[in-house]
């Protein structure tokens, strides 16, 4: 195939598909029709002489050409992305956008925290947040896909790309319910938690060990109502009264205001805490020194991680 003739629409598809799982899901991403999506497919498959695509249950999954197709593709649209924020940050003032990942087990509220002071930027630069698990957020980094992550753990040790990760905020935790758990279960606690229905983090993350022994070293055994990768979902669910949930005692205001919740207590020698992680090759957008500053984030915190 001709490379001048590559229609780059195409590898948008191809990518949003790889993604979404399936044609019908890219397509409402695209706003366009399956069928779009089916016949442009198979022009670029004839195009390239290869096939991208086979079926897997009711979606479809990329064949080795397409993996291959993919990683060429998100190169392609990263380029374009940076592209679009060097024109931007070459403004009078202008800072480039900013590719930021979000650890999914952070509040929300405390996400607002460290990156509101990058909105005070005059021009602020353009936020680009992406959502997920630690470890899918790293791959990003490493392969310069985000300029930083917002994450609830340090950067693991043996990474290929050795990776910075600095401590911004560390705050104890506290325990959240309605006005009623309040009531009931404020006196003698933490005693009180024990058989009270708890809203907890995944098993399948490291802070639920640092939990469950917190909880275990004081005889105290909580009824697991709910257990949640995401801690937007265990506000939500702790909102309607369904059970209490854990989060930073820093946000105490927050939580009242906006979920009309009541804080029970401090889980005493618990924190939460947030790291701000960032490759250590290559040089870092300036927004990151931005919020370091805003954080007040003491140098002796900064740890790399060797990789």
């Amino acid at each position: 195939m001709d490379p001048r003739r590559l229609n780059y629409l195409h590898l948008l598809y191809l990518r949003t598909v790889i993604r979404e799982g399936s044609i019908r899901a890219a397509a409402e991403q695209l706003h366009v029709t399956p069928q779009t999506i089916s016949g442009q497919l198979r022009r670029l498959e004839e195009a390239l002489g290869v096939k991208l695509l086979q079926r897997r249950g009711r979606g479809v999954t990329p064949t080795e050409h397409g993996r291959l197709a993919m990683a060429y593709a998100d190169e392609i649209f990263r380029l374009g992305d940076d592209l679009v924020s060097q024109l931007a940050a070459n403004e009078p003032g202008g800072l480039p956008g900013l590719h930021i990942g979000i650890n999914a087990l952070l509040p929300r509220l405390l996400v607002r925290r460290v990156l509101a002071p990058v909105l005070d930027e005059r021009p602020a630069p353009r936020l680009d947040c992406v959502e997920g698990a630690r470890d899918t957020l790293l791959r990003e980094l490493t392969a310069r896909r985000l300029d930083a992550v917002l994450s609830a753990e340090r950067a693991p040790a043996g990474l290929s790309t050795p990776v910075l990760s600095r401590e911004l905020i560390a705050s104890p935790l506290a325990a959240f319910g309605t006005p009623e758990f309040a009531r009931r279960l404020g006196d003698g606690f933490p005693g009180s938690l024990d058989g009270a229905p708890l809203l907890l983090p995944s098993t399948r993350v490291a802070a639920r060990a640092m939990v469950d022994d917190w909880f275990a070293s004081r005889g105290i055994t909580p009824g697991i109502v709910g257990e949640f990768d995401d801690a937007a979902l265990s506000e939500a669910f702790g909102e309607i009264g369904a059970g209490i949930f854990l989060a930073p005692a820093m946000l105490e205001d927050d939580i009242r205001e906006r979920y009309r919740l009541e804080p029970l207590g401090l889980l005493e020698g618990l924190d939460a805490r947030v790291f701000l992680l960032t490759a250590v090759t290559g040089g870092e957008h300036p927004a990151i020194g931005r919020i370091i500053r805003a954080m007040d984030a003491p140098a002796g915190e900064a740890a790399r991680a060797a990789g």
